[in-house]
């Protein structure tokens, strides 16, 4: 094997470790962006955007039950895939935490990410593919880390534990529904 193919295996090999952490990369900044690219996802621009891709099917309601709880969510919106995500992990982690899981923002146009403290410029918020759910306190907090690295380890998600405010940034990656 020529150097080069073993540096090259080397960076796959540890990429790919990295990617199923909950830590944070550019990496996996890279990787939702270039995935919203090649599949077309739109990036809404404005509240208006957003208005049109729900009168359009193109996003739908995420909405508070038994099992979620949006919490200062202001635009309560997102792909059809990653409600569906959020409303399974969230029946699950009803079932292991007794209480429901806290969704805290969801839907963000650029006009808007741009605002956010903790903001990136090449976000997935305004794809409607990402949400971010409060970090629990208690045993429910390392068993929320469990199942998203193991939906990352599947490939359906990427997910980033974030500290200031505590809450994990996870981003949907199935096909819309």
């Amino acid at each position: 094997m020529s150097r080069a193919h073993l540096l090259l295996l080397l960076g796959s090999l540890a990429s790919a470790a990295h990617a199923q952490s909950l830590r944070g990369s550019h990496a996996k900044v890279e990787r939702a962006y270039d995935y919203a690219q090649q599949k077309g996802i739109d990036f809404a621009k404005s509240r208006r955007d957003i208005t049109t891709g729900v009168r359009n099917g193109a996003y739908v309601p995420l909405t508070s039950n038994a099992n979620i709880e949006l919490k200062g969510v202001a635009i309560p919106y997102v792909l059809p895939a990653t409600r569906d995500f959020v409303v399974q992990l969230a029946e699950r982690y009803r079932v292991a935490c007794r209480a429901p899981m806290v969704v805290t923002s969801a839907m963000r146009p650029t006009t808007l990410q741009r605002r956010i403290r903790n903001g990136i410029e090449k976000s997935v918020h305004p794809t409607g593919m990402a949400v971010d759910l409060r970090a629990p306190r208690g045993k429910c907090r390392p068993w929320l880390r469990e199942e998203l690295l193991a939906e990352s380890r599947r490939g359906t998600v990427d997910a980033t534990e974030e500290r200031h405010p505590a809450h994990f940034h996870v981003t949907v990656f199935r096909a819309p529904s």
